[in-house]
């Protein structure tokens, strides 16, 4: 039995917009000695960072697996990179459901819009505050 592994990363950096994230995933593939069906394992992961005005992060993973049809060479990786397709993006547009849900219910009832006092912190102040000498003597 022949294995083969496939990695697929990918990285977005957008500073401008405050975030950040990072697709990985890995796809191990046993071929039997003579046709018939490879095993297929695949795990897949996200990671989003976002951080304006606040500081919240996603991670995410899940594990797939599946018998490919491999009744020829060109058959085999048709169907391989067919599975591949699929099984992410299946996964992405499971989270993007979420997240929408999520963004819906779970961050607004999370989140204040004004702390106790109804009243918004300048953080750029904050240093002329007694707490804030106290902190940066101490540093």
């Amino acid at each position: 039995m022949v294995t083969i592994t496939c990695c697929i990363e990918d990285h977005k950096y957008n500073p401008n917009n405050f975030w950040n994230g990072k697709w990985k995933s890995k796809w191990d593939v046993k071929f039997p000695t003579a046709g018939g069906f490879a095993k297929v394992e695949g795990s897949m992961s996200a990671q989003v960072h976002y951080y304006e005005d606040g500081n919240v992060q996603l991670l995410s993973s899940k594990k797939v697996e599946e018998s490919v049809q491999m009744s020829s060479a060109n058959e085999g990786a048709n169907n391989l990179v067919e599975f591949i397709k699929k099984s992410e993006t299946e996964y992405q547009m499971a989270i993007n459901e979420n997240y929408n849900a999520m963004s819906n219910t779970t961050f607004k009832a999370l989140r204040r819009n004004l702390p106790i006092t109804q009243t918004l912190i300048d953080w750029h102040k904050l240093h002329g505050f007694q707490v804030g000498k106290d902190i940066m003597n101490k540093s």
